[in-house]
């Protein structure tokens, strides 16, 4: 957990800088669900397979769903 949640903190206070992005993209969205469930976590706490799978998968739309908004802005 403690290797993760800051990478994802300063992800989403990026995202938070960015006055043209709406408050419920759906990137921000996603990253907002994870950082929440790794801050439930202790420190030394690890994702189990699932969890590390989904937080890829999630992790990945919301990449693609960042892209395809910078390309339209």
């Amino acid at each position: 957990m403690d290797e993760i949640q800051p990478d994802l903190r300063e992800l989403i206070e990026t995202m938070n800088r960015m006055s043209n992005m709406p408050p419920d993209f759906e990137a921000k969205e996603k990253v907002n669900l994870w950082l929440t469930t790794l801050s439930s976590m202790s420190a030394s706490d690890e994702l189990d397979a699932n969890q590390a799978r989904q937080m890829a998968f999630d992790l990945e739309s919301a990449f693609n769903a960042f892209n395809r908004f910078l390309h339209s802005s």
